[in-house]
């Protein structure tokens, strides 16, 4: 009798922790995330801007100016738009790729040299203005993938860039116009950068970097045009640096 009795409870025990337990609200599993692959091709759009400096010096004498005449730097600023595409490859947590990317630009600036105590030019000005029209790269990746969605990378390669530039020789008390002066050249030269990606979407990503560019010493022939006298186009050389900032959203095939 007392056996039956202890099986009796043993039961409603057992019986009634299952029932409370079936009335207890069943807690949700969290999807796990998707881990993201990096490898493949990527297209994309971005947008920025830039700041330079550009250092002019005559190297044939001129009308308006004495060989070996170093004028002072002209600081191009502004905005910059365009496209960019690569290849990556992912192993383990390590990224390597090509990139490459072109933009359409607006970075202007310029800056004044004065001239009035200066032997045969003294009392003139001169303002040398500079504009950054377009700038593409070519470079190489290598990157850290953290948390599969966050990318870390440097890059390094070679960039190209088209600039055109204006100026005026004045007369330092009147203002009186004597000369304008105008160029056009294209620079190239390498460039390091770095940045971060993250992937928001399955196929999207978005990028933020910085990139220094170091041109060559480029030579050139600038068309000098006196207000009395004959148009001539001496020769020039021009020393110039670039820094760039942008963001970017790529999809990735």
């Amino acid at each position: 009798m007392r056996r039956s009795l202890w099986l009796a409870s043993a039961c409603a025990i057992v019986f009634g922790q299952g029932a409370f337990a079936a009335d207890m609200p069943v807690k949700a599993i969290a999807p796990v995330a998707v881990a993201s692959n990096w490898t493949g091709f990527y297209l994309g759009g971005q947008i920025g801007g830039g700041w330079a400096s550009s250092t002019t010096t005559v190297v044939d004498p001129g009308t308006a100016f004495l060989a070996g005449t170093v004028l002072n730097p002209s600081k191009p600023s502004g905005i910059l738009g365009g496209v960019y595409g690569g290849y990556n490859y992912q192993f383990n947590q390590y990224l390597v790729g090509i990139d490459a990317d072109f933009s359409w630009a607006s970075l202007t600036g310029g800056d004044a040299t004065d001239f009035s105590n200066t032997g045969v030019f003294q009392g003139r000005t001169a303002v040398n203005g500079q504009k950054v029209k377009s700038l593409a790269t070519v470079t190489g990746r290598l990157g850290y993938v953290l948390n599969n969605n966050w990318l870390l990378f440097g890059k390094g390669g070679w960039a190209w860039s088209s600039l055109s530039g204006s100026g005026t020789v004045s007369n330092s008390t009147t203002g009186a116009l004597l000369a304008t002066t105008s160029n056009s050249t294209n620079r190239n030269g390498w460039t390091l950068g770095t940045g971060a990606e993250w992937a928001f979407a399955a196929h999207w990503s978005a990028k933020l970097e910085y990139d220094y560019i170091k041109f060559n010493t480029v030579n050139f022939n600038a068309t000098e045009t006196p207000v009395l006298g004959a148009v001539t186009t001496p020769a020039r050389s021009a020393t110039s640096y670039m820094n760039i900032v942008k963001a970017g959203v790529a999809y990735r095939f």
